[in-house]
Order: C-alpha cells, then sequence, then structure tokens
C-alpha cells in the first residue's frame, strides 16, 4: 500500500499570538510534540522541550544571556540550538551532538508559526493581499481550545448548511434550509467558493442583513470568510481568517483573525462571534470519530452542500494525519 505523499509536520502552523512568547520559557504542543518556545534578541526560538543530556523539559528553565538555560545541569542553548556551555566541565570541548532539537519558526498575522519539518507550502496567505493594505486593520481577537481534531473543526468553518440548525436565527433561517449549488474552484493551495445571500442576525436582535460569503480555504487548516453586506455600497470588507493548529490528535487550538477596513461600530462584535462558536463547539465535539474518516465511503455525503467538504477529505487521503517524521 503507498505511503502518503504528505505529513502535517511539513506545513505551518501557529502556536500561540506574538505577545504570548516571552523571555519566559513556555510549553506549548504542536501535533503530539511538546515544544518549547522563548524570545531572545535574535527573535523567537521553539525547540523540542527535550534537553539533549538527560531529557529534562528545558520549558523549566530560563533564558540568560541570550541561551536557555537547562534547569537539571545547565546546559545552555543559544538561540539555534547549539550548546554553549557545559557547566560541569568548563573550557572543555562541547561535543557538536550537544544541541537542542530546533524548528522553523516564522511570525506573521500577530501569530507564531511553526513547521516541524522543512515546510513544502508557505504560511497560509490572505486572499486579496488584505494583511499588505494599509486601509485594513488586523486583530487576533479569539483563541480557543477544542476538544475535537483539526479536520473536524475546519471542515466545520467551511459548512453553510448547518447554519439554520445550530445557529437559528442567527446565522440561518429555520424554515428555509434549503442550500442553493455553488462553483468550487480548486487552487494548488486549496479551494475557494462563493455563497450570496445569506442570513445574519445579531444574538441580541438589533441588526439584521443578508450577507454574502466568500469561503478560501487554504490547505489543510486555515479558512478565511470574506463578508459584505448585501447591498451596501460603503466598501466595507470584513474577512475572517480561522486557522484550526492541531495539537493532539482530538485536540485543536483555533486562532481567529480580523481583518476590517472600517472601524466596528457593533459593540457586540466579539461576544456575539464568541456565542456562536460555542453554539459550534458543543456539536462539533460530541462527533465520533473525533478524527475525520480515512475513507470517503465511512461517512455518508450530500453532493451540494458537502461539496467542499468531499474536495477537502479527497485531499487528506494524500496526508499523513499521524504528522511526524520518525527522528
Amino acid at each position: 500500500m503507498a505511503q502518503p505523499a504528505k505529513r502535517l509536520s511539513q506545513f505551518w502552523h501557529p502556536i500561540a499570538r506574538v505577545e504570548d512568547v516571552t523571555e519566559q520559557p513556555q510549553q506549548f504542543v504542536l501535533l503530539d510534540e511538546k515544544l518549547v518556545a522563548f524570545r531572545t534578541d535574535a527573535g523567537i526560538s521553539v525547540f523540542k522541550d527535550l534537553c539533549i543530556h538527560r531529557g529534562t523539559a528545558l520549558s523549566l528553565g530560563l533564558v540568560k544571556n541570550g541561551c536557555i538555560v537547562c534547569p537539571y545541569h545547565g546546559w545552555e542553548f543559544d538561540s539555534t540550538g547549539a550548546c554553549v556551555k557545559i557547566p560541569a566541565q568548563p573550557g572543555k570541548p562541547i561535543p557538536a551532538a550537544a544541541r537542542a532539537i530546533s524548528y522553523h519558526v516564522a511570525e506573521r498575522y500577530g501569530l507564531v508559526w511553526v513547521a516541524l519539518e522543512d515546510p513544502i507550502q508557505e504560511i497560509p496567505h490572505v486572499p486579496e493581499n488584505l494583511d499588505q493594505d494599509a486601509t485594513f486593520t488586523t486583530e487576533v481577537f479569539s483563541v480557543l481550545e477544542w476538544n475535537t481534531s483539526a479536520g473536524r473543526s475546519t471542515e466545520n468553518s467551511m459548512d453553510v448548511s448547518h447554519f439554520p440548525f445550530v445557529h437559528p436565527e442567527l446565522l440561518g433561517d429555520p424554515d428555509a434550509p434549503e442550500q442553493d449549488p455553488y462553483d468550487l474552484h480548486a487552487e494548488d493551495w486549496g479551494q475557494w467558493f462563493r455563497v450570496p445571500n445569506q442570513f445574519w442576525r445579531s444574538v441580541d436582535g438589533t441588526q439584521n442583513s443578508r450577507i454574502t460569503y466568500v469561503y478560501t480555504h487554504v490547505y489543510p487548516f486555515t479558512m478565511h470568510l470574506y463578508v459584505t453586506v448585501d447591498g451596501d455600497t460603503s466598501g466595507n470588507v470584513m474577512s475572517v481568517m480561522v486557522i484550526a493548529s492541531p495539537t493532539e490528535a482530538k485536540k485543536t487550538k483555533v486562532f481567529r483573525i480580523a481583518f476590517r477596513n472600517y472601524v466596528e461600530t457593533n459593540a457586540n462584535f466579539v461576544s456575539d462571534y464568541l456565542f456562536i462558536l460555542e453554539q459550534d463547539r458543543v456539536v462539533v465535539e460530541s462527533i465520533r470519530p473525533e478524527e475525520i474518516p480515512a475513507s470517503l465511503k465511512q461517512e455518508l455525503h450530500i453532493k451540494v452542500p458537502d461539496l467542499s467538504s468531499i474536495a477537502f477529505r479527497r485531499w487528506l487521503e494524500d496526508v499523513d494525519m499521524q504528522g511526524l517524521a520518525e527522528v
């Protein structure tokens, strides 16, 4: 049987907001791998949370003079992972193998991104280059942990037909649940589709409108929801970037970033969004199995509402969902 051509460890995934990584080492988890992240004058470093000497968690240590210091025997590793000091034998040559296992790290969109292997794809882009448009602001407004897989979380973000049932009178009309067909556009990096004339009402019921979504899915786990209000001639645009980071096989940290070219006048925007996400969480965390089945035959699919999900699952068939190469 042919082996999957890609591993999740070959893609970029966020682990934290930029401001949450400080000089104090902290432990994060990505693809079931414990990591330590810390900041020095050289920037952010991310290592396997393990000292090569005796396997101690480096996250229990501290940063001194630009190096992370192991809490067990005081070995010091610089920002690249090289051991530069072994206190028990000062002045002696340091073995070349005395290195922390370091990973690729980058800062983008207010998040810290990590690739556990050489990445085969760029950090997910923002459609229309909104992140480079000076008229748009960028705000990381939500970081949530869900007890489900990153695949299930991502699939929920692209699913429009659940709106009338999970979010009745907010994102969908229970009396009009029909899903109109849409055109799915395949790209090298993922897929996108447009869904017009969608129901929307604020949680307090004071605002309502019809809106159009353009969904952009950058594989594996990044969704963009480009939102415009039907009939609005102001040119106001909001795009929400949703990144499901696979901390563990059945646990996901979901980051949400809003790009806006206007001042948000709805004081309840974040609370409304979180209210809706809590409705989603209850349902999505109930799904079994937590991970998307390896074969399309293991769950039923309906062509029109499940079109984008079917394409996503076909792409996943060529991915090692365990995620890591043997080290």
